[in-house]
Formats: structure tokens, C-alpha cells, sequence
């Protein structure tokens, strides 16, 4: 038995990182053999509750069967275990207040300037439309773009980030081996081929009400930033920018509409104190050691009808009817430029009827 298959036979049974390695502490102080953890009533000791040590009597037994177990289940679905004792832990991880004592990965973690994107599970089209103006922004740096896989922001985030070629990591608030939502079952896959998906919980641990918030402190503690995209009144992301804040990271906000609910907690967020989120130089003042990839841009000839209607839209005039009006044309013949200019990877339909620069 060693420190860390016990730490890893603790979180299989359902353990938290803290009780763990209150227990693991406890145990290593009083030099106690590990192999005598048996012998040990933590409820005495005043390490656990009656509860956790009752669980811990339970399974005492089967410390050797779980470790098995756990490590043909990593076998089998190429899972890499990664404890707070190890090495390649993340150094940023350590610094927080309740660090996750494992870390189950598929993809291989990588954390070069890592900055997390939360935000409202439903948002605005404007909220979609900022954090891919943002993330395409960043495009041009070394960055990674950490969230959680969750619907809304999120998923837009990773999305944005795979489409731009940027490395992303999505922290779960399930199992590694449990892509939540289903529906993002494709997402989970680009991810782990492309980047990395980790999660604390155990393998097969289905969602429920606090692992959402429990994962939250491992986005903000993975990250230099975070930035909260759009956020109700109350907001799970709230939670992330209060623990980020906690943590001595920088809380961005993106500003939003005062008439909207999804900007009431963003706009909040500014107002006690967070960094309004205009563009990137924003953010690169806190990533002074960031260098620009030297990309290649590809130069695009545009004909003199195109750059029209892309210089429009550059200027916020982004509707096929606004455009038709300013340019006194006919929709036909508008929307058969705006679909070439798709074609050619320079716009993107945002709505039914609204369009974003691209490059």
C-alpha cells in the first residue's frame, strides 16, 4: 500500500479531497503505518464524523479489489490518474483552499496561459456572439480555454476553442467516463482528442446538485482569469467568480444589456469590482509573458460587392434587411453575397438573420 493508491482508494469509495486527506494527514503525523488505517477509529481521533467512519469501516476490506478495479477501468477507457502527491499535478491546484486530492484525465493536460469561460446555461444570442468574438480574438495567442462542458457558455466556449485551433479543457461535474449533458456526447470526444477532460469524482459518478458547484473551484484553480460571459441574478457562474476571487484570480465580465436577465449578474459583478470585458488588450495585461503564434492569415480576395457588405457589417450593420436597406438592393442578390462571403469562412450566421465577421 503507498500514499497514492490509498488517496485513490478513499475517493472511490466517495470520499472528499478534504476528509481524504484529513485521514491521509492524520495518519503520516502520528506515523502510522498505512496498512493500520484499520486499526484507526477516526471518530476519535476527531478526524471524522460517526457517518464517514462507518462508510470507512465498510470498505475497509476491499482496498486491494478497488484498487483493481480502478485501475482496469483506466485501462480500458485510457483514463490517467493524477494525485495531489504526484508530480505533473497542476502547480495552480495546490494553491487552492480545498484542492482535489485526484484527478482522473482522458486527453493529456496541458495548461499554457489557461483563462476559464463560464457563463448562463440559457443566454442571449448576444451572449454566444461576444464569447466567439472574444475566444476568436484570442486565437492569435497561446492560449487555453478551460470551462465545463455544461449547456449554454460553456459548450459554446470549448466549441470556439476547437474551432479556432485552441487548446480547451472541460472540468466535469460527473464521472471522467460520464459525458454530461448526452447531448454533448460529440463535444466530450473532440475534447478528449484535442485536449483534455478531467474530473475529481470518481469513474461512473453521476451529476447531482453539488458536484456542479464542487467543480467550479477546479475551473477558477486551473486558471490565471475567469470570465463570466452572461449570468442571471443567480447564477451558478456566480459561484465561479466568487471562488475565482477567493482564489486570487482576476474576474472579467462581460457587460451586458440592463434590460436583459441574463446580464443582471454580470453587470453586478462590475459594479462590485470585476474588470469589464471590452476586448483582448484586456485581457493580455494579465498575461504580460503571452507571445502572438506566428499563424499565417490567409489573405481572402474580396470582390468590390463583398467588401461592401463586409465592411458593413464591420460596422454593425449585420442583418440581411439593414444591409438591403443601407445599400437600397435586392434582398436576392444580397443574400447570395452574404452566402459567399460564408462560403469563404469570412462571416457566420449568428440568427436567422444576423451575421458575424469571422476574419
Amino acid at each position: 500500500m503507498n500514499e497514492r493508491n490509498f488517496l485513490i482508494f478513499l475517493n472511490s469509495i466517495g470520499f472528499s479531497s478534504e476528509n481524504s486527506l484529513k485521514i491521509l494527514d492524520h495518519l503520516l503525523d502520528n506515523e502510522i503505518p498505512l496498512e493500520d488505517f484499520s486499526k484507526i477509529d477516526f471518530h476519535e481521533e476527531k478526524v471524522l464524523v460517526p457517518r464517514s467512519q462507518k462508510k470507512l469501516e465498510e470498505c475497509m476490506d476491499k482496498f486491494e479489489l478497488i484498487i483493481e478495479k480502478v485501475s482496469e477501468e483506466c485501462i480500458k477507457k485510457d483514463i490517467n490518474i493524477i494525485t495531489v502527491l504526484d508530480e505533473e499535478y497542476p502547480e495552480s491546484l495546490r494553491l487552492i483552499e480545498d484542492p482535489p486530492s485526484v484527478l482522473y484525465i482522458r486527453g493529456e493536460l496541458k495548461l499554457h496561459n489557461p483563462i476559464a469561460f463560464v457563463g448562463a446555461r440559457s443566454h442571449s444570442s448576444y451572449g454566444k456572439v461576444a464569447v466567439n468574438k472574444i475566444i476568436d480574438d484570442l486565437s492569435a495567442y497561446d492560449f487555453t480555454i478551460v470551462s465545463g462542458m455544461a449547456y449554454g457558455i460553456d459548450s459554446i466556449s470549448h466549441r470556439r476553442a476547437l474551432d479556432n485551433n485552441l487548446y480547451t479543457v472541460a472540468v466535469l461535474g460527473t464521472g471522467v467516463d460520464v459525458p454530461y449533458p448526452k447531448s454533448n456526447q460529440r463535444l466530450y470526444e473532440e475534447i478528449i482528442e484535442k485536449g483534455a477532460v478531467i474530473s475529481e469524482f470518481p469513474l461512473g459518478k453521476q451529476a447531482n446538485t453539488y458536484t456542479f458547484p464542487m467543480r467550479n473551484r477546479i475551473i477558477s484553480g486551473l486558471s490565471k482569469a475567469v470570465v463570466i460571459a452572461e449570468a442571471k441574478d443567480k447564477s451558478g457562474s456566480l459561484i465561479t467568480a466568487r471562488l475565482a476571487a477567493e482564489q486570487g484570480k482576476e474576474v472579467f465580465a462581460i457587460p451586458g444589456n440592463i434590460n436583459s436577465i441574463y446580464s443582471v449578474g454580470t453587470n453586478k459583478l462590475i459594479r462590485d469590482g470585476a474588470m469589464p470585458l471590452i476586448d483582448i488588450e484586456d485581457i493580455l495585461t494579465f498575461y504580460p509573458d503571452i507571445t502572438e503564434d506566428n499563424k499565417e492569415n490567409e489573405i481572402i480576395n474580396l470582390d468590390a460587392d463583398e467588401l461592401v457588405i463586409y465592411n458593413l457589417i464591420q460596422k454593425g450593420i449585420n442583418s440581411a434587411n439593414d444591409i438591403c436597406n443601407n445599400l437600397n438592393n435586392d434582398v436576392f442578390y444580397i443574400n447570395k453575397t452574404l452566402t459567399k462571403l460564408e462560403l469563404k469562412g469570412i462571416i457566420e450566421k449568428i440568427s436567422m438573420n444576423e451575421f458575424q465577421i469571422l476574419k
